[in-house]
């Protein structure tokens, strides 16, 4: 049986190519391949990764990979597939997987096609009702649900036995197998097996993707699932019930010391929703990596909670083990709009860790968003403000997006402030929507304001001596902490000319219709 788990194309405004391994698509391959072994083949697809550095303009947005039906037919047919699997993380990408799937349901009419993912988990019912080239829906944890599905499609189990199973009935009813419990013990799971992939084709281009990387080239792990708080925008609670569940670190020191040794990778990054959650954990990683000087470094995508300014020694420790950047989701500057998304967190002890993390010579930045349903623009200016009279080094502004299956697309509906449409290529870094209070374009006014002065403000800020010597000479400690530091200057700029030379292209061209 020769299964082809494929990673589709994706549509966006942004031409920059980010790429990474497809990790998701990678632990599931190697999971199949420790239990079948050789009475099942199982290949990855990675179609957006297929002609990186070359997207293709379409209209006002970007093409990032293969989307072309005979060249996707060519690459597939290679393979010769009894079930093609498709991941469907996100909604905004949501379009481009099921596009794939109507082109290769044409090919292959009589081969099964399954999506798995964060988005088709959580709308699995209406997929199938709509789109009869999809026959399966995995709905969260994926690895036992698609072992069982290629159990029962080999005739060895009845598809109503498989937990976790949303298909379609041969009358066309919907059928949604109970949801299957969570894999209590995670290294019960294989290390994932990068040979399913060219990793020489994504170290190549993964410091675009990670673009404030210290080190490369990078890969990224995952050393955890879940996280257990509840914010409104945030669809993991939905996926993983609010539960933590952390691999041993025995096996992620081996997963480490394999993209080390055998792949020569020079930073990880971790993926995980809450990577800082039990002190112990961290506490023995920090002293694993310090102890085997491996001149390795570390990131972590999703931040940092704010109780690390509560222990001086650990943020030592993190920083002598490799760690040298740290990001906070602190989301809002004002303590209403904190309350409504739920997020724990306390605005005096986020600026003491910034304060804290710079003197200990990290480089400090933060994730804020704007544009919630309720928030006004005096309330949104706090946010800005706050950001701006820290002491971050970097501030990342992104516009709310209520997507399918946070709570917060549900109170967007509720407001009639979005309809069920997806509008392709949706993502963090644009709004799309009005909230009750600022229509879409005037939040993304204040996000290019306060994404755009930043690289000023930071310069004029980093000139006050008593700045420059408590914040930002701190982090200056060897020849390669200057090279960073010029690197990410040089970006910033980079950065900074493409926009004007891109909003300078876009008033000509206004001029030239008008």
């Amino acid at each position: 049986m020769n299964i082809v788990l494929i990673h589709p194309h994706i549509v966006v405004r942004d031409p920059d190519i980010y790429l990474s391994e497809p990790l998701g698509l990678i632990s599931l391959a190697t999971y199949l391949k420790q239990v079948f072994k050789d009475k099942v083949t199982v290949s990855i697809l990675d179609l957006y990764a297929m002609e990186a550095g070359k997207p293709k303009r379409q209209g006002n947005m970007y093409v990032k990979g293969v989307n072309d039906k005979a060249r996707i037919h060519v690459e597939i047919d290679k393979k010769k597939p009894d079930l093609i699997g498709i991941g469907c993380c996100f909604t905004g990408y949501f379009g481009e997987a099921l596009e794939v799937a109507a082109v290769l349901k044409q090919f292959y009419p009589s081969v099964p096609i399954v999506m798995g993912g964060a988005h088709a988990t959580l709308v699995a019912k209406e997929i199938l009702q709509d789109n009869s080239y999809v026959d399966f829906i995995i709905r969260n944890e994926g690895e036992i649900t698609l072992e069982q599905l290629v159990r029962a499609l080999r005739g060895e189990l009845t598809m109503e036995s498989v937990d976790g199973l949303s298909f379609r009935a041969p009358d066309n009813s919907i059928v949604e197998n109970p949801p299957r419990k969570f894999i209590s013990d995670l290294d019960t799971l294989p290390i994932p097996d990068r040979g399913f992939v060219d990793m020489e084709h994504y170290k190549k281009y993964s410091g675009k993707l990670f673009y404030f990387a210290k080190k490369r080239p990078i890969a990224t792990i995952m050393t955890s699932r879940g996280c257990p708080y509840e914010c409104v925008f945030c669809c993991t609670k939905n996926i993983w019930r609010r539960k933590y569940r952390a691999r041993g670190l025995e096996q992620v020191f081996k997963e480490i010391e394999i993209l080390v040794s055998e792949y020569g990778i020079r930073e990880i990054c971790i993926l995980d929703d809450q990577f800082i959650m039990k002190k112990d954990r961290i506490y023995e990683f920090c002293d694993y990596f310090i102890d085997r000087k491996l001149n390795i470094s570390f990131s972590n995508v999703a931040g940092i909670s704010a109780w690390l300014a509560d222990d001086d020694n650990l943020l030592d420790k993190m920083r002598k083990a490799g760690f040298y950047k740290i990001t906070i989701p602190i989301e809002s500057g004002n303590q209403e709009t904190i309350k409504f998304i739920r997020k724990p967190i306390n605005l005096e002890k986020v600026s003491k860790l910034i304060s804290k993390a710079n003197r200990l010579g990290y480089w400090t930045g933060a994730f804020f968003i704007i544009g919630f349903p309720y928030e006004t623009r005096e309330q949104i200016m706090e946010t800005v403000d706050f950001a701006y009279n820290s002491e971050l080094d970097f501030a990342h502004f992104f516009v709310a997006q209520p997507y399918i299956g946070t709570e917060l697309y549900d109170i967007f509906q509720k407001e009639k402030l979005v309809d069920d449409k997806i509008i392709p290529g949706t993502f963090i870094f644009h709004g799309w929507h009005d909230s009750l209070k600022m229509s879409a374009d005037d939040l993304n006014k204040i996000q290019s304001m306060a994404s755009g002065g930043w690289l000023k403000h930071k310069l004029i800020f980093y000139l006050k001596p008593k700045n420059f010597f408590n914040i930002l000479f701190p982090k200056f400690k060897k020849p390669s902490d200057f090279r960073y530091s010029f690197s990410i200057f040089w970006m910033l700029i980079n950065r900074k000319i493409k926009e004007l030379l891109k909003s300078t292209s876009q008033e000509k061209a206004g001029e030239i219709v008008e």
